[in-house]
């Protein structure tokens, strides 16, 4: 899938996958993105390197699809299987009172909120 850029913001037009996630976790702005056929609007907590090898998202999904339908609520996401990803100009607090700020077993981080 080809990636979309925010149309409201044409600085973050060139950036990766993994570039855009690291700034809206920096900015506390949520994102939206395709991750296994439907599309999530989520906030962005945490990027990391998971024991298992792979590049990990942490966040807290407000809205969208959903194979569970359990929304709103806490999801990983391996950052290979997401698409079509754009930083929305929506923010967010900061993080949750139930965010564990220390990852699902992280080998390294790369940004968390």
């Amino acid at each position: 899938m080809q990636e979309q850029a925010s149309t409201r913001d044409p600085a973050v037009h060139e950036l990766a996958t993994g570039e855009r996630l690291v700034r809206a976790i920096l900015e506390h702005r949520a994102v939206e993105f395709v991750y296994e056929g439907y599309r999530r609007t989520v906030e962005p907590y945490l990027l990391g390197l998971h024991e298992a090898g792979e590049p990990l998202l942490l966040g807290y999904q407000t809205g969208g699809g959903s194979q569970s339908g359990d929304i709103p609520g806490w999801r990983a996401f391996i950052t290979t299987g997401i698409g079509d990803v754009v930083v929305t100009d929506r923010s967010f607090a900061g993080p949750r009172s139930d965010f564990n700020p220390y990852g699902e077993s992280m080998l390294e981080i790369f940004a968390r909120a």
